[in-house]
């Protein structure tokens, strides 16, 4: 009870939190065993996370890399890190395997977590700013025990300060992230590295505990997801800072920060991060935020450049300086008093902005200037490429700072608490469509929690139950279809190996090379998935193929009790052409419709070696050029050569040879003048 009633704030506002996740969420996410909801996702990012995990449970362990991965892309080598499987709670429960059901998931939890200590900390930090946190009693020697002592109107406050926390609890990122990209949904680190750093003086006097207290910092940031080491490492710096302002000496400013470095580093070399298969650190662009993002919502030029703080935050931070303004005099006080903070706040702050704007500053939807980068430092920046996301330090730290300072500036009575509560409101109603939408995907769509499978034949388990098979080969490095993740799901459930996986930081280019590679060196054990284009090389290798739900499977032996797929004569395959690329995008009823300057680029495909022939449908095609090109991404792009073997405006059919593998192949249309294109169908057959 004594507890209870020292942390009792702190633990309102995670209350707070777990409300509004109940609220959002419901309870059946709760459900260890329920995975369909995440297998539903519209985003293929929770399927990975889950199935990273499936796949590392029973993956064997071979020290020291205890995070390693050995099912995922076997034979090879991948980390649970780099599937965003929550590293510190995969290694957890798999420690729990054999008594966990087959089916087992714990980012519904972890949800929750994230909700209540988003909501718990922000409370705490909005109160220390505010300087209305419950102090011991002055009787108690031995400070087992508290009793809150306040002047009037603090009790307001305190509720102020909870109000405060469900500004934070609707942050944003925090909303984008829940259940889209779990791991990142971990914003209640940098609101623990705030507190850490605001109490630092009392839980941090001796370098020793410094070093210490960041040193599981690094932890936790290594065991959740990479980014935060950047996140929480700013805040560190803040810390640092302040450390040298107060001539706390060399020691107490460097080795609190060699210690997180030192801490994180062991963790990921643990984790296998360091001697994973296939890792691309590096994607050579940064993908930098507006600066003006913080505060309008709609200059983010894409989704992962979203960095916008919320309307209520906003709102709080007009209100903290109209305080301010009102209370000149105090503030002048207060400020002076706590230079050092304002300093190192200001250090972070610019900091923070500097790393997630990239080398291409940008404010209001314009690029002011791009500095030049060596190309040392854009390797290791690209590791976050999505730099975006740091200025989230920006927000929570400006929105925290801003519910504290309304409470410590503003009048004495209720008056604040209800300035904040309209905030919350406020932040609450600047996100309606998205909160909406959430509520009803969790709460009104019931199929969100039915098995969805595209595997319904019960000759999936009949094989399973054989014994015959242990690993997945997927002919091509291709993740972007339903099947894909539904197969993987299955070897997962059935303890199986897959060849093919998509993780965090991969080098696509190797894999797309690599992988194909399983057809070489036909193997009895495995079962073959080839997946839309992958069907027009299926008469290139010696192998039994059967067709359940739609998707063709090959065997080295014969399949017990199924029928054999005949083979088609010429295998083709129709592309999708809802999947194109196309500028500008105009998608008629029945194809695509390209005007004046109009351009087309097919979805991309692998096609293996042969003779291919390709015949697109539609009109105006004796006002277009047809080309076909292919190349690794990133890397140098090649036009194929073509003969056109038929030519007509309602018709044009081409042929070409691959000599080898062709990696992201694509048809290409463009428009010669005004005269509209269009495109009915491209259908692409293997005819040698």
């Amino acid at each position: 009870m004594k507890t209870l009633k020292k942390y009792r704030w702190p633990l309102t506002g995670a209350l707070l939190g777990a409300l509004i996740f109940l609220l959002l969420y419901g309870v059946r996410v709760l459900d260890p065993t329920s995975v369909d909801w995440i297998l539903n996702n519209h985003s293929p990012d929770p399927a990975q996370h889950y199935l990273g995990w499936e796949l590392f449970r029973r993956s064997p362990v071979h020290l020291p890399y205890i995070g390693a991965n050995y099912n995922a892309v076997y034979p090879f080598r991948t980390s649970v890190l780099f599937t965003d499987s929550l590293p510190l709670a995969a290694l957890l429960f798999k420690l729990l395997g054999g008594i966990l059901p087959t089916r087992f998931q714990y980012f519904g939890w972890w949800g929750l977590f994230c909700y209540m200590m988003q909501g718990g900390l922000a409370q705490a930090v909005i109160a220390r700013i505010a300087g209305v946190q419950p102090i011991f009693g002055r009787g108690d020697k031995s400070k087992a025990a508290i009793a809150i002592i306040m002047s009037p109107g603090q009790t307001a406050k305190l509720w102020g300060s909870v109000l405060g926390a469900g500004v934070l609890v609707l942050f944003p990122a925090l909303t984008m992230r829940t259940f889209a990209h779990e791991a990142l949904a971990g914003t209640w680190l940098v609101l623990l590295a705030l507190y850490l750093w605001l109490r630092s003086d009392e839980l941090m006097s001796a370098t020793r505990r410094a070093c210490l207290l960041w040193g599981l910092m690094g932890l936790l940031c290594a065991g959740i997801h990479l980014y935060y080491l950047p996140m929480v490492g700013l805040v560190l710096v803040g810390y640092a800072v302040r450390r040298a302002l107060q001539k706390r000496g060399p020691a107490a400013v460097l080795l609190p920060i060699a210690a997180f470095c030192a801490a994180a580093l062991a963790e990921l070399f643990l984790l296998g991060a360091f001697a994973v298969n296939f890792a691309g650190y590096s994607n050579g662009y940064l993908s930098g935020a507006d600066y003006l993002g913080l505060f309008v919502p709609w200059l983010a030029p894409s989704w992962e450049q979203n960095v916008y703080m919320g309307l209520g935050a906003v709102l709080a931070v007009v209100l903290a300086i109209f305080s301010v303004v009102c209370n000149a005099r105090k503030a002048e006080r207060f400020f002076t008093a706590h230079h050092d903070w304002v300093v190192a706040g200001v250090v972070v702050l610019v900091l923070d902005l500097l790393a997630a704007g990239g080398n291409a500053i940008t404010v209001g939807g314009k690029t002011l200037f791009t500095v030049p980068i060596p190309q040392f430092l854009m390797d290791f920046w690209a590791m976050f490429s999505s730099c975006a996301r740091l200025a989230w330090v920006a927000g929570l730290l400006l929105a925290v700072a801003a519910c504290g300072l309304v409470l410590r500036f503003w009048q004495k009575g209720v008056v604040p608490a209800l300035v904040l509560a309209v905030c919350a409101v406020a932040q609450g109603w600047g996100q309606r469509g998205e909160l909406f939408n959430r509520w009803t995907d969790y709460h009104y769509y019931g199929f969100r929690y039915e098995n969805k499978t595209l595997l319904t034949d019960p000759a999936w388990e009949n094989i399973a139950a054989s014994g015959k098979y242990s690993h997945l080969a997927f002919a091509s490095f291709d993740f972007e279809h339903d099947e894909f993740w539904d197969l993987v799901d299955f070897a997962a459930d059935h303890g199986w190996t897959s060849n093919s996986f998509y993780m965090a930081h991969m080098d696509g280019n190797l894999a797309a090379v690599t992988l194909p590679g399983e057809l070489n060196d036909l193997a009895a054990g495995t079962l073959y998935a080839f997946i839309d284009e992958d069907e027009l090389a299926r008469n290139s290798y010696d192998l039994h193929y059967y067709r359940l739900d739609g998707i063709l499977i090959g065997s080295v032996e014969p399949i017990d009790g199924l029928e054999e797929d005949p083979a088609p004569e010429v295998p083709a395959r129709t592309m999708d052409l809802t999947k194109s690329d196309v500028d500008p995008l105009f998608l008629a009823a029945d194809g695509i419709v390209l005007g004046m300057n109009g351009e087309m680029m097919t979805e991309e495909w692998t096609l293996f070696p042969g003779r291919y022939r390709v015949t697109l449908t539609g009109s105006g095609f004796d006002h277009s050029y047809i080309y076909a090109r292919y190349g690794l991404i990133n890397e140098e792009t090649y036009k194929l050569d073509i003969d056109f073997t038929g030519i007509d405006p309602n018709e044009m059919t081409f042929e070409f040879t691959a000599t080898e593998m062709l990696h992201y192949w694509r048809v290409a249309v463009h428009t010669l003048d005004d005269t509209n294109v269009t495109v009915n169908s491209v259908t692409v057959e293997k005819i040698g």
